[in-house]
């Protein structure tokens, strides 16, 4: 049963960093976009198209990491690590009380708030419980893991909407 949550965790994780990536690159304007994006944070405007480049590998690396066992674990650290990092950076920001808006799916109205470090906390909580589940299963069952990664799927697909979710049910 645990290496089926592990897997449900893994899928999960590599559909929201594989999201938050094409978001950012689907079109030259979108990458822009982020990399300006970066100044909110505090990042120098010389060094936000490297940062823009090492978040987006890095999102990239978490997905393609977490799509093979023999690399899952290794995915799931870097998932939690960039997970920390977006806290750490989302935290800042709130300190400063500045209104930064969202760009972690692409474009977002909605201000970063609380509620972005308790959806990247759920998710760290996520890498946790794939990590507990990684050993390979001898004798996969077709059929619950169908439902695993469904199931996955389906929460990935909430995560990614949040902010949507958040203004659709919290209107200003």
């Amino acid at each position: 049963m645990l290496a089926y949550v592990g897997f449900g965790c893994r899928v999960l994780l590599a559909v929201v960093f594989l999201a938050a990536a094409v978001s950012k690159v689907r079109s030259r304007r979108d990458r822009a976009a982020f990399s300006t994006s970066l100044a909110a944070f505090g990042v120098k405007a010389r060094f936000r198209p490297a940062v823009a480049a090492a978040v987006i590998t890095g999102e990239l690396s978490t997905a393609a990491l977490l799509a093979a066992d023999v690399t899952a674990l290794a995915g799931l650290a870097l998932g939690a690590a960039l997970l920390i990092a977006f806290m750490v950076a989302i935290g800042s920001v709130l300190r400063r009380g500045s209104p930064v808006s969202c760009r972690c799916f692409g474009a977002s109205t909605q201000p970063l708030g609380r509620r972005h470090l308790v959806r990247n906390a759920l998710l760290l909580l996520v890498a946790a419980a794939g990590a507990t589940g990684t050993a390979p299963a001898v004798g996969w069952n077709p059929g619950a893991l169908l439902v695993a990664g469904f199931m996955a799927v389906i929460v990935a697909a909430l995560v990614i909407s949040y902010d949507d979710l958040v203004s659709a049910v919290l209107p200003r």
